[in-house]
């Protein structure tokens, strides 16, 4: 096992720099030499957000799911392909976000989302209007 000084880090960390974070996929990122808190290996060079959610998952499942029958990378496939899974209904809070979030968007990017839905919204003169009948699309759809 090769061990690295503290001097020798930030050299390690520009020849091992990636182009773009391995785990959140930004091309300019603040890099960071990660480490693993078990074993004290270098796992990569990531971006320092990166780096902050690793550590803050890592610490809520040592933390919080000690019996859990899975360890953390297995849990963290299980919960990619749950994330990905649709059960095809919207659920009434879904739908309240939904709507809100269309809201507060800008008129122009509202009309393309409607015609996009095949939605004639040429009768709205407002926001709200325009709100209302994609809620209401959503919600017979």
């Amino acid at each position: 096992m090769k061990y690295l000084t503290q001097k020798q880090i930030p050299q390690y960390r520009e020849d091992h720099k990636p182009d773009k974070c391995p785990i959140l996929g930004n091309e300019e990122f603040n890099a960071v030499l990660d480490h693993d808190h078990k074993t004290g290996r270098i796992r990569g060079v990531i971006s320092n957000e990166a780096n902050v959610l690793v550590g803050k998952i890592e610490n809520f499942f040592r933390s919080r799911c000690a019996n859990s029958a899975n360890d953390l990378p297995t849990c963290l496939r299980q919960i990619a392909n749950y994330l990905e899974q649709d059960q095809g209904a919207l659920h009434p809070v879904g739908l309240r976000q939904l709507t809100k979030r269309f809201k507060n968007m800008k008129k122009s990017e509202q009309l393309l989302i409607l015609e996009q839905m095949g939605i004639d919204s040429d009768n709205c003169k407002n926001s709200s209007q325009r709100a209302q009948l994609y809620r209401d699309s959503l919600k017979n759809n």
